[in-house]
């Protein structure tokens, strides 16, 4: 989603809510050695390695080595055997790096995707996360040179009222959930031709799942034209919201290409996370 340079309807984050905070880098020396420990133990595999051994192959003192190794035990992603006393990767560790992999989405895929396909289009892309209050929250923008548009920057959060995002999260949701979205949406008008009324967004959400993606017509800002589409994550969940945005002069006879691309785009990066849209979700 772009913005026009002089319009007022983007205005910056609260410092509270959507500063992003650029931190120097650090590291931390006892996360660093748990680290290298944990990477150690990983490629030993099932036959482990014992105290000894890890303290002289990190070159980590034996008292300051136990300690990390009795943290990371108590967490159960390491085990200790004290027959052999040898140390292993523990189940929980898995269990928790694929909980992550399945709750975040990688943004490397996600950013190079969006990148590629405004490069293709000479389009601006934006890629959402959708936060659980309702919002969108800016994680990439593709940039393109256009002097008479504004990019909504990183860290900026769309509200739950922004037209193309609120219709991709919704449009591919089961009826009840759907029904439950639209009970609980509270519409604010920011254009003349902003939906407020719940019995038209309903046809909306049904028109944007059978033509295969979502359109915002100055619905959020007067003059500008968005398609968007869900990403969804493993579980099936709407995970990120991916969009073009273009000058509505002239865009009627590059949308259907536009569309494609989106699609196609989409495609990709379900392929490339596992994601699981649904079975009527559009294709390339």
């Amino acid at each position: 989603m772009t913005m026009p340079r002089k319009t007022s309807a983007l205005r910056r984050p609260t410092r509270a809510a959507a500063e992003v905070v650029e931190l120097r880098p650090q590291s931390v020396p006892s996360v660093d050695k748990a680290i290298a420990i944990v990477r150690l133990l990983n490629g030993r595999g099932a036959a482990g390695a014992s105290l000894s051994d890890v303290s002289a192959s990190l070159s980590i003192t034996r008292s300051h080595c136990y300690n990390i190794l009795r943290t990371l035990t108590q967490s159960g992603w390491v085990l200790y055997e004290p027959g052999d006393r040898l140390y292993r990767l523990g189940p929980a560790l898995a269990a928790d790096t694929t909980a992550a992999l399945v709750s975040h989405p990688p943004l490397p895929v996600l950013r190079a995707a969006s990148d590629r396909l405004a490069d293709a289009l000479g389009l601006p892309c934006t890629v959402c996360e959708a936060i659980a209050d309702g919002s969108f929250l800016v994680v990439h923008t593709a940039h393109y040179p256009d002097p008479s548009v504004y990019m909504a920057p990183v860290g900026y959060r769309f509200p739950p009222t922004a037209a193309a995002q609120f219709k991709a999260r919704l449009a591919w949701l089961g009826p009840a959930q759907q029904a439950a979205a639209l009970g609980a949406w509270k519409p604010v008008r920011h254009t003349r031709t902003t939906i407020v009324e719940r019995e038209a967004m309903a046809r909306d959400l049904a028109a944007s799942r059978a033509r295969g993606y979502a359109a915002s017509r100055g619905e959020f800002v007067d003059g500008f034209v968005t398609l968007a589409l869900p990403i969804f994550d493993r579980a099936g969940e709407v995970a990120m919201i991916f969009s073009c945005a273009a000058r509505a002069d002239g865009f009627e006879r590059r949308e259907a290409q536009v569309a494609r691309a989106l699609a196609g785009c989409a495609q990709e990066i379900h392929v490339a996370i596992d994601g699981r849209p649904p079975v009527d979700f559009p294709r390339a």
